[in-house]
């Protein structure tokens, strides 16, 4: 697999859904080996788990006192349409554009002009199993040729615990919409977060119900939305990782928690001997 970039400038505009205020991005064609990067304000800040500086209903990069925020779900469709060099410079805001919620209209204006470059793609295989924990889920990371990943969680008032699956599947993915339950408004707006939210561009669930005109896209749409948010926080681990992924009941949180910790894993073992690994977070 060579690296890609883009043949020409693409442009998204609209509304942060957490700060509530106008954006509008850039994303520029780069040279080989440059990378995913974010530009503000003259400060290039990598896309990489170890700029992340928030998880808390996104997940958010920074560098020299700019932070760039809700980065996921551009970054989810960045890798599987696999665009591997690419800058993204915010003419206006902080916060990528939240659009209708989903990575749709990412892939809707990318996928026709990914350009194929020279150079090979870099690869990081996992031997053996790797895990990582917390007090209600886990990610765990199993040997395979590629890269593929499973979400299960259920969603409260509607069903148990269901499965969705990525194996280049990005069309069941990319239309998924973030989500929230309408107990947990007054707490985000207490918290800063949610200020741009609206039908338009986010689920609102209740028990059992859907606010929004339609309902849902799909039965499982939250959970579809879960690993979208999934892909898009291991994309900043920087390179692509041959691994079968599976995420129960995880969040931008232990999706942070899971590259440190892999990352550290990796460094910390030799090329010809690897052990299986679990390691549990608060």
């Amino acid at each position: 697999m060579k690296q890609r970039t883009l043949k020409t400038v693409v442009s998204f505009e609209g509304v942060g859904i957490h700060s509530g205020t106008a954006s509008e991005i850039h994303i520029h064609p780069e040279e080989e080996g440059t990378g995913i990067r974010f530009l503000k304000s003259g400060v290039y800040i990598p896309a990489s788990f170890k700029f992340v500086v928030n998880t808390d209903h996104s997940t958010d990069l920074g560098k020299e006192g700019i932070v760039v925020k809700t980065v996921e779900h551009l970054m989810a469709v960045l890798y599987m349409l696999g665009i591997s060099n690419a800058t993204v410079e915010f003419v206006k805001g902080f916060e990528v554009p939240i659009l209708d919620g989903s990575g749709y209209h990412f892939y809707k204006e990318l996928k026709d002009k990914v350009l194929e470059q020279s150079e090979p793609i870099e690869f990081v295989e996992i031997p053996q199993a790797f895990e990582v924990r917390n007090h209600s889920g886990y990610i765990r990371a199993l040997p395979h040729q590629h890269f593929s990943a499973v979400y299960v969680g259920s969603l409260e008032g509607f069903f148990e615990e269901r499965r969705v699956e990525f194996n280049g599947n990005v069309k069941d993915l990319v239309f998924a919409r973030t989500f929230c339950y309408d107990h947990e408004l007054e707490h985000l707006l207490k918290k800063g977060l949610a200020r741009g939210g609206s039908l338009q561009n986010a689920l609102l669930l209740g028990k059992g119900f859907v606010y929004n005109q339609g309902g849902m896209r799909s039965k499982d749409e939250p959970l579809r939305h879960k690993l979208l948010d999934l892909i898009g926080d291991l994309a900043l681990f920087g390179k692509r990782v041959k691994a079968h992924i599976v995420s129960y009941k995880g969040g931008h949180t232990l999706n942070h928690r899971f590259l440190s910790e892999l990352d550290r894993f990796l460094s910390s073992t030799s090329d010809t001997t690897f052990a299986s690994s679990s390691v549990s977070t608060p």
